[in-house]
């Protein structure tokens, strides 16, 4: 049974989507030769913007949607979002709210950069630690 409050944020954090009219615009990547534990890295390119992506936020989420890491901007704004992360490292400008907790062989994972677009890129890890991209 799930709690009203659980329930109660769904909601908010539906409607906020919503009203603030977040599209799935940004383009998540995997770098080529960087596809390994403990820190894969990855691109996010805004065709809107040529000189750098504009987002606020960064989570990992596992499949069941435990929190792995997550950024936020500090200031809040999205002067500090960069095209390149590495898991694990904070990029400059953005505080760490949660983990980093280590990513797991075998394990399924979201990455998601959020503002006023979003994008996600959805990765495994084989029982190598090899990274690869996954249908959602």
């Amino acid at each position: 049974m799930r709690s009203p409050r659980l329930v109660s944020l769904g909601w908010v954090w539906g409607l906020l989507l919503l009203l603030t009219a977040c599209r799935q615009v940004l383009q998540v990547s995997l770098v080529e030769d960087a596809r390994q534990l403990p820190a894969p890295r990855f691109t996010v390119e805004d065709p809107e913007h040529a000189d750098r992506p504009r987002y606020t936020t960064v989570q990992v989420l596992d499949r069941a949607g435990e929190m792995y890491w997550q950024l936020r901007a500090e200031p809040y704004g999205d002067m500090a979002s960069v095209a390149s992360l590495t898991y694990g490292e904070a990029p400059p400008g953005f505080a760490v709210l949660d983990g980093p907790r280590a990513l797991q062989p075998g394990g399924r994972y979201a990455l998601f950069v959020v503002g006023k677009n979003r994008g996600t890129l959805h990765f495994d890890v084989d029982r190598e630690g090899h990274v690869t991209e996954a249908a959602p």
